[in-house]
């Protein structure tokens, strides 16, 4: 698929990653609008996960979890369902195929004389003629407007302060005349000095509408991974880590049900936290963001002034809770570690988001809370996100929370309505049955 096409009624333009209806427009991330882009390609064909991964992600090792959020960030930008699916249908243990109709976009005929044409987000379409009755006046005129302005240079005047007067008749066009003496010679170089002028009018026109158009349409993932993957600096991804063992026990390559029990130096990471990981990692490698791993114990504040640090993980993450502390919600328990909450500090003896550890234990059902936050750290200046649930359960949320433009959509009209801060932290939870949570639920929201 080349150029912009048409996905039934949706307008689709690969190169500036946007997809419109209605005079209504979307931001993808780049790999989200290359998986698209290749289902387009190939309507109604099946293709599996592994064709897909590869002819987006070539080279690239990925997991499934990468493909499946882009599938669900195109779906929700088409508003498709993927029970009744009108545009990307799911084949189980097949692939996706898309099944809606699929129409290249024809560009307009573009005339000699047009010497500007679509920029990015907006269109501008002018076009630079001499008046027939009158050679002095230049019209420059947009075709999409009906609206036409004539120059009117002197030539005792300095080109830059030529001034510039909207009429509303339509000119005549026809070619620039040139007797190949000094009138003509003195009006090529009017001519060309108001072409020169007029072109920089219309950049800086272009420019301001794609800062306005990107301000106003990001993407779900983009208001709240933006500041993160825009940085110059890879991500460290801290997560919690346990005590190291000194043995590993390893299998037999002739006999697997055999078992050697061998000396080693092994950390062992909680299997839950993993989950959020993947998902943010995920991210991350959609939008060619390097970043590395590495575990609580082994990080320090050198790792942590090199770039953005995202935190999974709380009670088992001393520097979750270091970070956290001085915020307006942040994590707290008794003495005998029986009962652990989360704390407003502006309403400090509120007990709603208590997990009592005998209950979680004894029942594997209850509610459980997480802390998502993204704030620039005063004491590195680099940004930092906490992803950190009272238990398992609220991490898996967590990292649902921020990898999913349906619950982000949410979060970033609270943030507009807050008047866009920057930093921000909400307290969210999750009903916890037989040990599985499900979906997060936004308690409270705190932005500055």
């Amino acid at each position: 698929m080349q150029g912009d096409f048409r996905i039934d009624d949706w307008l689709i333009q690969p190169q500036i990653n946007s997809v419109e209806k209605e005079g209504k427009t979307w931001h993808l991330e780049p790999k989200v609008m290359q998986v698209l882009v290749h289902l387009a390609s190939h309507p109604n064909e099946v293709l599996s996960k592994d064709r897909l991964l590869e002819a987006v992600w070539h080279n690239t090792f990925v997991g499934d979890d990468v493909l499946v959020r882009c599938i669900s960030e195109i779906r929700y930008v088409f508003g498709d369902d993927p029970k009744s699916s009108r545009v990307i249908q799911t084949i189980p243990k097949g692939g996706y195929r898309l099944i809606a109709a699929v129409t290249a976009e024809v560009p307009a005929n573009i005339e000699p004389a047009q010497i500007v044409t679509a920029q990015p987000e907006t269109v501008f379409r002018y076009n630079l003629a001499l008046d027939r009755e009158k050679e002095s006046h230049i019209a420059v005129i947009d075709d999409s407007q009906g609206q036409t302005t004539h120059w009117m240079p002197d030539a005792e005047e300095d080109h830059a302060t030529h001034p510039a007067i909207p009429v509303a008749d339509e000119p005549h066009r026809g070619p620039i005349p040139h007797d190949g003496g000094g009138v003509g010679r003195s009006s090529n170089r009017h001519f060309w000095s108001i072409v020169a002028g007029a072109s920089l009018v219309v950049l800086l026109g272009c420019l301001a509408a794609v800062y306005a158009w990107r301000s106003m349409h990001r993407s779900a993932l983009d208001f709240f991974w933006g500041p993160v993957v825009s940085t110059n600096e890879p991500v460290l991804i801290c997560i919690a880590d346990q005590n190291q063992y000194g043995a590993v026990a390893l299998r037999d390559s002739a006999d697997p049900t055999r078992q050697v029990l061998l000396k080693d130096n092994l950390t062992a990471v909680v299997i839950d936290d993993l989950n959020a990981v993947i998902q943010i990692t995920g991210i991350l490698k959609s939008n060619d963001k390097p970043y590395s791993l590495k575990g609580e114990g082994l990080t320090n504040l050198t790792d942590l002034r090199n770039g953005p640090t995202v935190f999974v993980g709380a009670f088992d993450n001393a520097w979750t809770l270091r970070l956290t502390n001085p915020l307006r919600y942040h994590f707290a328990n008794n003495p005998e570690m029986s009962q652990f909450r989360i704390v407003d500090s502006e309403a400090p003896s509120q007990t709603n988001w208590v997990v009592h550890r005998v209950e979680q234990m004894a029942t594997n059902n209850y509610r459980d809370y997480a802390i998502v936050a993204r704030f620039t750290d005063g004491n590195t200046g680099k940004l930092a996100v906490v992803i950190a649930g009272i238990g398992r359960g609220g991490t898996i949320a967590a990292g649902e929370l921020v990898t999913n433009p349906t619950y982000l959509t949410q979060l970033s009209s609270a943030a507009r309505g807050s008047g866009n801060k920057k930093n921000m932290e909400i307290v969210l939870s999750t009903q916890i049955i037989d040990g599985q949570p499900g979906s997060p639920k936004i308690e409270a929201a705190y932005f500055w």
